[in-house]
């Protein structure tokens, strides 16, 4: 299980369906700070499983970056609109996707399109 102790930064790269956005948030951005990596911990904790196969087009690509130099990689889909929620899926099976809840996806909105 991810601990926010154990990470040092949450990178996020836009990919895909961000690269076609007209006011796209970043071309890439690492947060680096506890509190905000906390906020991305708690939202993969907290991300529920959906049922079926997966099939659509990537926001993010967010990688994970530990303290013992490994990494972990998630598609990231949170849009710019709100009252929405948000996918999680981990690479590189990208099948199997998880709900974020709107609330959750909500702080995650703040932090990367008003951050």
């Amino acid at each position: 299980m991810i601990t926010t102790e154990d990470v040092i930064a949450v990178k996020l790269d836009c990919i895909q369906l961000c690269k076609k956005m007209k006011d796209r948030p970043f071309i890439e951005k690492s947060f680096e700070d506890k509190e905000t990596i906390g906020k991305f911990v708690h939202a993969i904790h907290k991300a529920e499983k959906r049922d079926g196969i997966l099939d659509y087009g990537a926001i993010f690509l967010m990688t994970i970056e530990y303290k013992d130099g490994s990494t972990a990689g998630y598609h990231l889909n949170i849009s710019n609109k709100e009252r929405t929620p948000g996918l999680l899926a981990e690479l590189p099976g990208t099948t199997i996707g998880y709900r974020i809840s709107e609330e959750i996806c909500n702080e995650l909105r703040r932090i990367i399109y008003h951050g």
